[in-house]
Parts: C-alpha cells; structure tokens; sequence
C-alpha cells in the first residue's frame, strides 16, 4: 500500500535508470540501511545519499524506527550504484515510485550523505538538498535540537576516542567462501552468481517431481545423442529420454532466457544449463566456482526432496580442480566423488561485449559407471569454424 508523500517534489522519475534489485524488506538494521530478500538471498543495502544518526548516536534508534515504519516487510526497487566498504550495495530504495532516501530526509531522520552525493544525479542531488533544507527550516525530527551534529562528525569522534594514537595493524584478510551459509554480504562476482543460482532455481523448480521415481532409482535412458544447441558454442553427448527447458526470468532491466537439460540413465542424472547475462566485472574464475557450487546446490536439493532422507546429500567442498579451458573459454572439472551424493561436473565461461555466457554441466551418481565418463567428457567447448578449417587435411 503506498505512503502518503509529505512534499510533491520528492517523487522522482520511477524509471530504472541502472541496475535494479527487487525485494522485500525483512530487516531495518540502521536509519539507512536495510536487508531485502532477493532471490532467496538477504542483501543489505545501504541508501545511497543519505547518512542517519549512528544507532549510539542520540536519534539513531529514532531514524531507524522511522526507516521501519515506512519499508519494513513491503517489497521495494533498488536502483544500486555499486557496492560500499563493508559490502552493502549502495543504492536508491524506492517504494511505489517514491525515494525512500528523499522522504527520510525531507523528515528529519537523516542528513544528506556529502560523501557520496555525488554519485547521485543532477536531478536527485538537488531533491536530496531541498528535502535537507525544508526539513531544517521546519526544525523536523533531529533538527529541532540547535545544533544536532551530523554522524561523520560523531564516528570520526568515536574513532579518535578509540584510537588516539595512529597504529600500523595489517589489513585482515579477506574471508574465504563458506558454502552453505546465507551472507548478506555482496561482491560483483556474487552479484553475478545468483543470477546463475536463481535461473536454474527457476528451470529446475519447473520439472516435475514425478519425472523422478524414487532417489536414483535405475532408469532406462535408451539411445544417446549430441546435444548442440543453435547458437551455442558447445556440444554434449546426453540420453535421448532427456527433456530440455527455456524459461524467461527479469534480470535487473532485462529479461534473460535460461535454458536447461535433465536426463536419466541407469543410476545417474544428467544436468545441462547454458545462459548469458551481464557481467559486473567478476573473473572468471570466480565466476565459475561460485555457479558451479549455486548449481549443484539446487539439483541436490531437488533429489533430496524425493529422497526425504535425514542427512544432506553435499557434504563436501569443491574438489579435484582440474583447468580444461579451451578454444577462448575459460574451464574448469570438477571430481566431488566424496560428496554423499558424488557429482562430476564441468563448467566454461567467457566474456563478450560486457556479456558472461556460461555452460554448467553436471552428474549426479550413486556407483560409478561408464556413463557418468561419457557424459563429462563429451561436454566441450566447439571449436571454431576458423580452426575446424585450419584443421582440415588439403586435398592432393
């Protein structure tokens, strides 16, 4: 339900002019930062513009309770701009059109932030200040004290009381990636990944359970055959039972087509998926391990759910790294066999034009056998027409 606007200039154009996250709002951790859950991930975000009262800041509990009032558990546009130092996503929060940020301010719950202003737009810069100043004229909120002090005042303070003397403490290490734990903390490469992790979420979630009897039981896959899909740049030997899904999902501005193949033979499952989205600048090798963990998470957990045992079906890490990039793509294998469930898998990826493609291949087994082989190592790059032709054999 929309909220009642308290000046008409606060509501800015409601046209995604960036990137774009959409989520509900499940916590208020401060006067300008909240937690959204998107695509099953909670992400902080931190409004870009705006700097509240420190929550040990006289009015930081008050600009908090406000924040609430106006977003909490309603589903809200963010337009992010990047991501801060303590990897919350900067950016501007709107609700049914109108700039969360603005109407904190125009309140009199927070300041306009001067050190990230001008990151904003003309048009909002100038909205962010007018809201300042009508909200000190109106001594609304924190400036009915005389003379309130504004937060980066108040933590450089708290910082010199702390710290009165320099030091030369070396910089913490970044923490590694820990599977299976819900971060709120995002990077460009994670950014990216749960783009992949929701587009097989959303494929996956559209097979039927009844399309697998039992946990693994033995399934007859008949014949196999070359999957090349049109367009694509590689090219899998898969069981002809097998079934192949598109489906269309928002990503951030844009709609992108995800596609995926699912098949069975014998005690095996068979696992194709192959999509291009916008890079946020992640590497390679980034990209690969953060997919290919997003993606056997999802599957295994399809399986356990037909399963319903009591214990988890990954309990292992990536292992067995093996390289196997090849014709422009980069690769990497994959050998999980001391996961519960042993998987195998595959993937490539490259950069074209500012857009990732990447290709995931995996298996799923319960005892070894000549098909998980063929699968995995039939799943390769193409080469291209021009090295096909250097390749070929010139007639005497």
């Amino acid at each position: 339900m929309p909220f009642v606007i308290l000046c008409a200039f606060l509501c800015t154009s409601a046209a995604v002019r960036g990137a774009s996250l959409v989520g509900q709002v499940i916590e208020v951790n401060s006067g300008d930062v909240i937690t959204i859950l998107n695509l099953n991930r909670p992400v902080r975000v931190r409004l870009l513009g705006v700097d509240a009262p420190e929550m040990d800041q006289a009015f930081g509990d008050v600009a908090k309770k406000h924040l609430a009032d106006l977003v909490y558990n309603k589903s809200v546009l963010v337009e992010y701009a990047g991501i801060s130092g303590d990897h919350s996503l900067n950016g501007r929060v709107l609700l049914d059109g109108a700039d969360i940020g603005a109407q904190m301010i125009r309140d009199g719950a927070a300041w306009v932030d001067p050190g990230i202003e001008h990151r904003l737009s003309a048009t909002d810069r100038e909205v962010y200040q007018r809201s300042e100043d009508a909200a000190r004229s109106e001594r609304r909120g924190l400036w009915q004290e005389e003379y309130p002090i504004a937060p980066w005042e108040f933590a450089k303070a708290a910082a010199l009381r702390r710290n009165p003397v320099a030091t030369l403490n070396p910089v913490a290490p970044a923490r590694a990636i820990e599977r299976g734990k819900s971060t709120s903390e995002l990077t460009n490469m994670t950014l990216f990944a749960s783009r992949v992790g929701s587009s097989v979420t959303s494929v996956a979630s559209s097979f039927r359970a009844s399309d697998l009897p039992g946990f693994l039981e033995p399934v007859d896959g008949g014949n196999w055959r070359a999957l090349h899909p049109p367009r694509e740049s590689f090219s899998a030997l898969v069981p002809e039972t097998g079934e192949t899904k598109t489906v269309t999902i928002p990503s951030g501005d844009r709609m992108n087509d995800v596609h995926l193949y699912r098949g069975r033979d014998g005690r095996s499952a068979f696992v194709l998926s192959w999509l291009t989205a916008t890079t946020f600048g992640e590497s390679d090798a980034e990209a690969m391990k953060r997919s290919i963990i997003g993606f056997v998470d999802v599957w295994a957990n399809t399986f356990k759910k037909l399963d319903a045992g009591p214990q988890p079906l990954l309990t292992c890490e990536l292992e067995n790294e093996r390289d196997i990039s090849m014709y422009g793509f980069s690769g990497l294998e994959f050998d999980l066999s001391s996961c519960m469930l042993p998987v195998k898998a595959r993937v490539f990826t490259r950069v074209i034009n500012g857009e990732r493609q990447m290709y995931i291949g995996s298996v799923f087994y319960v005892e070894p056998n000549d098909n998980v082989d063929r699968f995995i190592n039939s799943f390769t790059i193409t080469p291209p027409a021009s090295h096909k032709k250097a390749q070929k054999p010139q007639n005497r």
